[in-house]
């Protein structure tokens, strides 16, 4: 059960007018333009509101809406995902008995690498509105040399940026371990709460994760209850020069995040093709 934000035109003084998005999963969402910052205060409220009896609200920032889908990143231009899932648990359980990370639980180990740049069935989310903004309002680009990754971030050139609300029936009463809530449909993660914080990422960026309770979890789209989009220009003012909404902050070098240096150091180095397919420890350029 979920409530979308379908009659938020006349909630605030200034009118906000709305187009429709169709999603992957067959529903559509109103999507409302949203140009001064207390009316996408309330345009979150609102939705924490009216599905306050379902599950809770959370939120992720995007460049673009992709033709209304939402697929994790293990899953983007798969067509098996039934083998690309065996192939991906393969991995992960050769992994977690690997050197440097041993003892590690998985279920709270794969959202948390999700954050330093390998493909999982998980999205992310987080609970802070500003953190969305800046990922709805900065797009990257990756190259991949030898066994990893390189990201360079840069401000959005696109007209409109977009900050999904999304519900998970995986409430803090579902607390299976510290962190770790699981939901008839969705199983929730809080990063803070289930990792340390020599893992700095996670705890800079306010960091969720959500995984469908399914065994090949493709598409999210159904877990959409809003969407607000903004005029790129005006969110880029509304965050301005704030040092905790920066670069170095969302993304502390392994200088300050001992954990990613613990990655870099020891999760598994593999060849172009297969970081093209499942990822690698991500390193960030300017």
């Amino acid at each position: 059960m979920k409530k979308v934000v379908e009659d938020f035109d006349e909630k605030t003084p200034s009118k906000a007018d709305h187009w429709v998005q169709n999603l992957k999963c067959g529903d559509s969402v109103n999507v409302y333009h949203i140009e001064t910052v207390n009316d996408l205060n309330q345009f979150i409220g609102y939705a924490k509101r009216i599905n306050n009896k379902y599950g809770d609200v959370y939120f992720r920032g995007q460049t673009s809406l992709y033709n209304g889908k939402m697929i994790p990143s293990l899953y983007r231009g798969q067509e098996r995902l039934d083998s690309i899932t065996e192939k991906y648990n393969r991995r992960i359980n050769k992994v977690v008995k690997s050197k440097g990370f041993k003892g590690y639980d998985r279920a709270i180990f794969e959202p948390l690498i999700q954050h330093y740049g390998i493909k999982t069935p998980y999205i992310d989310l987080v609970d802070n509105v500003w953190v969305a903004l800046w990922f709805a309002l900065h797009e990257a680009q990756t190259k991949i040399i030898n066994s990893h990754e390189y990201v360079y971030y840069y401000d959005s050139k696109a007209k409109f940026s977009y900050i999904v609300l999304m519900l998970s029936d995986a409430t803090k009463g579902k607390e299976e371990k510290p962190g770790v809530y699981v939901g008839e449909k969705t199983t929730l993660i809080d990063l803070r709460k289930s990792t340390s914080s020599v893992f700095l990422r996670p705890h800079a960026q306010h960091a969720y994760m959500i995984k469908k309770n399914e065994e090949c979890p493709g598409d999210y789209s159904d877990l959409i209850v809003g969407i607000a989009q903004i005029p790129t220009s005006k969110g880029l003012s509304w965050l301005g020069c704030n040092e905790f909404l920066s670069l170095k902050s969302l993304f502390p070098a392994c200088h300050f995040d001992s954990g990613y240096e613990h990655f870099l150091r020891y999760y598994p180095e593999e060849n172009r093709g297969t970081v093209k397919a499942y990822g690698s420890i991500q390193i960030l350029t300017d």
